[in-house]
């Protein structure tokens, strides 16, 4: 018997895909890539629709369908209102070692969707620990690259292009300017935020990186210097004394 596939975390959540489609006033999409200094982690995937675009969907929980997706260890929490005027569903799953980042982030929407060759590495030395984090953002199929095939199933015969099409007539502007996206990658030490355009031309390159000098080669390097310091005193004040007499 095959093994069962793990959800994707966008065809676990095509309510609020749906939703995001079908109401289009503005809609953010936000990724958040957090590591710990243990090499552990999180990503959390959050997903805020604007007023307008809640008013026309009306019981956003009702349509939130994510039983397989909490089975597969993502917990998810809202609809929650917050203060910048959005409604926010948002989805967090933990990973236990850097090689695991590849495997959650390839939930999100498969592995040859928008998020791929995710990594994490860690090098030591006895004088510092050096992090890095890498990965692709693909949004060159434009809002596309959100969907999936449970997403597409759901639309039923009109299509992904239909439900599109249709959209933009109504708002008289571009699906891309109706949905934000922003990705967020932090090691210990640095993070960097991402924004890249549904549509862009190029895949994005991910690159977040940091170096942390030792606490005891830091104690070490300050030694050496303040002996090296001392002796260049002595020799100082030797050869001044030696010209004296």
């Amino acid at each position: 018997m095959p093994a069962s596939r793990p959800p994707r975390l966008v065809g676990a959540l095509a309510g609020v895909a749906l939703v995001l489609l079908l109401s289009a006033c503005h809609v953010k999409v936000q990724v958040d890539v957090s590591v710990q200094r243990d090499g552990s982690g999180a990503v959390t995937v959050a997903v805020g629709l604007d007023r307008e675009a809640l008013a026309r969907v009306g019981d956003l929980r009702g349509q939130l369908h994510v039983d397989d997706l909490e089975s597969a260890g993502w917990t998810v929490t809202g609809p929650t209102a917050t203060s910048d005027g959005y409604t926010w569903v948002r989805a967090s799953k933990p990973f236990a070692t850097p090689s695991q980042l590849g495997e959650v982030m390839a939930e999100v929407n498969g592995p040859k969707g928008m998020f791929r060759d995710w990594k994490v590495s860690k090098s030591s030395s006895p004088w510092s620990t050096s992090w890095t984090a890498t990965g692709t953002v693909d949004l060159s199929k434009g809002v596309e690259a959100l969907s999936d095939p449970q997403l597409d199933r759901a639309l039923g015969s009109t299509g992904y292009r239909g439900v599109i099409d249709a959209i933009e007539k109504r708002e008289g502007k571009p699906i891309d300017q109706m949905v934000d996206v922003s990705v967020s990658v932090s090691v210990p030490g640095a993070s960097k935020v991402y924004t890249p355009s549904l549509g862009a031309a190029h895949p994005v390159p991910v690159r977040v990186t940091s170096t942390k000098v030792n606490a005891l080669a830091g104690i070490t390097l300050i030694a050496v210097a303040v002996s090296i310091l001392a002796v260049v005193l002595l020799l100082l004040r030797t050869r001044f004394t030696h010209h004296r007499h």
